[in-house]
């Protein structure tokens, strides 16, 4: 479990520290590219090996203490924030860290090199304007690709590059698994409840379904009032059985959060789920609040699979379907309930229940 848990954290630092490495190497070549090297202090007694030490640590120093801003403001509390507070915050840390960052740079060149003592002062370094161009630079990355990692969560995992390359410009069909997650009881909630406070719970929910996306490759297809509708690719949803155990560690996160939302609502959260699987039609749709789209009878299916969990008493459907692609699993126990025509349909599907293993 704890490497489940680890895998997305380390990818993100690996993935945010190359982008950092780059744009320190990409500042590097602009600044010094064409510049006679006896022109240029640090080029006249640094080599080549040393100037492109300093620019890698430099680039992992700000990519683990960006990555860690960033990590710190992705936290469940900060989410109550606008994006332009959630910036400006981050931009803080981030002051401090590249100036850090920058310290470590320059005592690595002094220490690279001795003659540098004598013909560099530190301390009319960090006064040029050298350094506040420098400084300047990076503290502009770093709003750029805060922007776009909020942006990117705007549209879901994955979204924002497959709409940037135009994967779906032109309609295309493709192999997906659905998951229609619901809570339950939703209609005696909300009266008890009363508006505001059940949209404050539904966004509390959500939110905790945020570390379930990353450790299980959901992708977010929509949040329709008080139901989510979750979406993989066949090779993704079914792999190490990705879209079962995302259910189960979502209602994971929730008991673990059970205190919480008795003090703040007085109730337990539960939600039910159905999950099938089949070929869809991709398409970007609209100009004005442009969205990838998903059109087919796969998710009419498995919005009438999720409505008979009440009925069935189960709180995991999935169809016969899906459970034929699903790995062995001792994790997981599974029930068959049956054959039903489901309403709107005219042929039938079989339907089985979903449990999770006391072993």
């Amino acid at each position: 479990m704890f490497k489940h848990q680890f895998q997305p954290i380390a990818l993100l630092y690996l993935r945010l520290i190359l982008v950092w490495i780059v744009a320190t190497l990409f500042f590097n070549f602009l600044r010094n590219y064409g510049v006679d090297p006896e022109a240029n202090i640090p080029l006249k007694i640094l080599t080549i090996e040393q100037v492109l030490a300093i620019n890698l640590l430099f680039g992992c120093l700000a990519g683990l203490v960006y990555t860690s801003v960033e990590l710190l403001f992705d936290r469940s509390y900060f989410q109550q924030y606008s994006y332009l507070k959630i910036l400006l915050g981050k931009l803080l840390l981030f002051f401090f860290g590249v100036k850090l960052c920058m310290g470590v740079g320059i005592a690595l060149a002094l220490a690279l090199n001795s003659d540098l003592v004598e013909t560099v002062d530190p301390i009319e370094v960090l006064r040029s304007k050298r350094y506040w161009v420098i400084f300047s630079y990076f503290i502009v990355v770093a709003s750029t690709i805060s922007f776009i990692r909020m942006v990117s969560y705007k549209f879901g995992p994955g979204m924002l590059w497959n709409m940037f390359i135009g994967r779906y410009r032109n309609p295309r069909e493709e192999q997906r698994v659905f998951m229609f997650l619901d809570l339950r009881a939703s209609t005696t909630l909300a009266e008890k409840l009363g508006h505001l406070q059940f949209s404050s719970l539904i966004q509390n929910c959500f939110a905790d379904l945020t570390p379930v996306i990353a450790k299980h490759n959901v992708e977010i297809y929509q949040y329709v009032g008080d139901e989510a509708v979750l979406s993989w690719s066949m090779p993704s949803g079914l792999a190490e059985n990705h879209c079962i155990h995302a259910y189960f560690d979502f209602m994971e996160v929730l008991r673990n959060r059970s205190e919480h939302y008795e003090q703040a609502f007085g109730l337990q959260p539960f939600f039910k789920a159905g999950l099938h699987l089949g070929n869809v039609i991709v398409a970007e749709v609209g100009l004005v609040k442009r969205e990838i789209a998903y059109h087919g009878d796969v998710l009419n299916t498995t919005a009438r699979i999720q409505s008979r969990c009440n009925e069935l008493n189960e709180a995991l459907l999935v169809s016969g379907q899906l459970l034929s692609y699903l790995q062995p699993d001792d994790r997981i126990q599974t029930t068959y309930l049956g054959e039903e025509v489901l309403k709107g349909k005219k042929s039938a599907i079989h339907l089985h229940g979903i449990r999770k293993s006391r072993k």
